[in-house]
């Protein structure tokens, strides 16, 4: 596809409107719309809670990276995203990352790298959390982040809570189509999700700033975190959200926070 081509597809974009979708609440609305961003970027329905995957497919993707496999551990998996996720390994790390950044030489920066590792363990133990998970965030962001901050929308967000929020939407889509969960139950859990995330974030722009930050955060805190991929990924999603923000189809636009 030529530039003219690619420009064409950019003012023509519209959402995914799944046909025949069952009727939504208000409340049901919002909280589809915290996983929005993950609709826009992959095309899914924008109203309603389906990937439109067959259940074979549904199971496949759940058991790869979400390791769920029944309905037990689809369970757990909401157990984690509301109680903990990846926003309590943040809020741990978060002082010693606002220290990376206000560094000012690269022998400063390395020292706090070499602080952080040696007192992240007794500061994870403290709250519960794994040292191994948290020590290996922190190297992580310290690695990349020199080249994926150009593209965050906001370097140190107060929460990230918007990041686990959003999954629950996700994964509810999955855990539906795979058969692992009634409506009934993924409904309540994305209830939930919007009290997590009303309760850490006070607008649609902030939510979408602890999305994308919490999205790239993950990214860095695996093995062999890849810098360019992870920047790549943060233009992907920051750019849908963009979308989000200012269309007036859009559901971020439609609902008030």
């Amino acid at each position: 596809m030529g530039i003219f081509g690619s420009l064409k597809g950019l003012f023509t974009f519209d959402y995914n409107i799944l046909a025949d979708a069952p009727a939504l609440t208000t409340e049901q609305e919002r909280g589809l719309a915290l996983g929005a961003v993950y609709a826009s970027e992959g095309d899914l329905p924008i109203n309603a809670l389906t990937m439109e995957a067959d259940a074979k497919t549904a199971a496949k993707v759940l058991r790869g990276p979400w390791g769920v496999v029944d309905t037990e551990s689809a369970r757990e998996t909401y157990r984690y995203l509301i109680s903990t996720g990846h926003r309590g390994i943040y809020q741990v790390v978060r002082p010693y990352l606002e220290e990376l950044g206000s560094a000012k030489k690269r022998g400063e920066y390395v020292a706090i790298q070499r602080r952080g590792a040696q007192e992240l363990p007794e500061v994870a133990l403290r709250h519960g959390l794994a040292a191994d998970d948290v020590v290996r965030h922190f190297g992580g962001y310290a690695n990349t982040i020199y080249e994926v901050k150009r593209n965050l929308p906001e370097q140190y967000p107060t929460s990230i809570a918007a990041w686990d929020a959003a999954r629950v939407v996700h994964v509810s889509r999955l855990f539906l189509d795979a058969g692992f969960i009634q409506p009934d139950e993924a409904w309540a859990a994305i209830a939930q999700a919007v009290q997590l995330a009303r309760a850490e974030h006070t607008s649609w722009t902030e939510f979408n700033g602890g999305f994308v930050f919490g999205r790239a955060f993950w990214q860095m805190g695996m093995r062999g975190a890849d810098a360019e991929k992870i920047s790549r990924d943060v233009s992907t999603f920051q750019f849908n959200a963009e979308r989000l923000l200012t269309r007036e189809d859009s559901p971020w636009t439609r609902l008030a926070w």
